[in-house]
C-alpha cells in the first residue's frame, strides 16, 4: 500500500473550527469580562447568554461590567 503526503497550507490551519473558535471576538470579549471580574475579586457568575447581547451591540467591558453592578474606576 501506498502512502499518499498531503501538504496542508498554513493558511488552512488558521481557519480551522477549533481555532476560529477559541480565538473569536466574543470568546476574547468573554475572557477579558473574566479577568476582570477576577482582578476585581468580586464574586460574581457571567453565563454567555447575558454576555452575548452586549457583544453584539460593542459595549466596552467597562459597560458591560457596570451593567453587572460592578463598580469599576475609570
Amino acid at each position: 500500500m501506498r502512502k499518499v503526503k498531503t501538504k496542508v497550507s498554513e493558511c488552512d490551519l488558521w481557519i480551522s473550527e477549533e481555532n476560529v473558535n477559541r480565538n473569536s471576538g466574543f470568546v476574547a470579549f468573554k475572557r477579558r469580562i473574566d479577568e476582570q471580574i477576577q482582578l476585581l475579586d468580586l464574586d460574581v457568575c457571567v453565563d454567555e447568554d447575558d454576555l452575548l447581547p452586549f457583544y453584539r451591540m460593542g459595549e466596552s467591558e467597562t459597560f458591560v461590567l457596570g451593567a453587572l453592578g460592578c463598580s469599576v474606576g475609570m
